[in-house]
């Protein structure tokens, strides 16, 4: 028996810091939490006191007043030797507060259109001065042409056969990224950036573009990036020896359209070919055969200019 006394003895011995513990950590909880209310309950006391003096200053702005005018308890806000708040109309506020922002952004508008003003008759008075006599013929604007071979307007590939630049897999030529670095998509965007082109190994390739729309085509431009724009200054792997040809919407037969030479001129980057061709086409064929010495060929931009049926 008198083990087990023992042993209840401890068990309550236990039991009892247990309770002791606990009751103490619960007070320092709820202290912690009164603590941090208090500080709460200041802050909030202070901004509501630097809430009232900012609403003093502005009704003390609006009526024109001074602070010197002011009563003592209205000076005590600004002071903050008072504990008391000073109440203010929110209407009143808000239209004071209009009223100074409509105040001095009219000023600030008033000082813009004058300076405005100004500077525009300089400008007048400078160009009635240097203006030379105006041109008849330079004022007739040249007729617009629509590229439809722009991927903006719906022109797209349909298929590129070529050796791709970088090493491909049997997976890229499965999911079609053989030419991921270099797509053939890279032909039809505007961009004319080094190394935003159709690139491929070797001088021969075959792709084929389908046009935004069935048109009569009249001319073909071909672009490429200069020599101070490219890292290594050669433009060596610009096309050179290359054939279009045509597939009307009725047939799938092709048709030669033309037979060109890019010439590699530093100082024509931009190159027209105008095609003598009357058929109507939908789709054409761009097969490239050789190029100005490089190891690979980049054809950064092709255009199609033409008129709808």
């Amino acid at each position: 028996m008198s083990i087990m006394d023992t042993n209840r003895r401890v068990c309550n011995k236990r039991v009892c810091l247990t309770y002791i513990f606990t009751f103490s950590l619960l007070v320092l909880f709820f202290y912690y939490l009164m603590w941090n209310n208090r500080k709460s309950i200041v802050g909030l006391s202070r901004l509501q006191e630097d809430v009232n003096c900012i609403t003093q200053a502005l009704k003390v702005d609006c009526t024109g007043q001074k602070f010197s005018n002011l009563p003592s308890g209205k000076i005590n806000c600004l002071t903050r030797d008072s504990q008391k708040s000073i109440g203010c109309d929110t209407r009143e506020l808000n239209a004071c507060v209009d009223a100074l922002v409509k105040r001095k952004l009219g000023n600030i508008m008033d000082d813009v259109y004058s300076l405005k003003k100004k500077v525009m008759e300089r400008g007048c008075i400078a160009k009635c001065n240097k203006a030379p006599a105006p041109n008849k013929k330079a004022l007739i604007l040249a007729p617009t042409r629509i590229n439809y071979a722009s991927e903006e307007l719906g022109a797209r590939i349909i298929y590129a056969i070529a050796k791709p630049i970088s090493d491909s897999s049997f997976i890229k030529n499965l999911l079609g990224l053989e030419f991921s670095a270099n797509p053939p998509i890279n032909m039809l965007r505007p961009s004319i950036l080094p190394g935003s082109c159709f690139g491929f190994r070797g001088t021969e390739a075959t792709v084929s573009l389908h046009l935004a729309k069935v048109i009569f085509v009249d001319e073909i431009s071909l672009s490429h990036v200069a020599k101070e724009m490219t890292p290594s200054a050669s433009v060596d792997n610009a096309p050179k020896d290359f054939e279009v040809y045509g597939l009307p919407p009725d047939s799938k037969k092709k048709e030669l359209v033309g037979q060109w030479v890019y010439e590699n001129d530093p100082k024509k980057r931009t190159q027209n070919y105008v095609v003598k061709n009357s058929r109507v086409f939908c789709t054409l064929v761009f097969v490239f055969r050789s190029n100005h010495g490089g190891n690979s060929t980049c054809v950064y931009r092709v255009e199609v200019y033409g008129r709808v049926p």
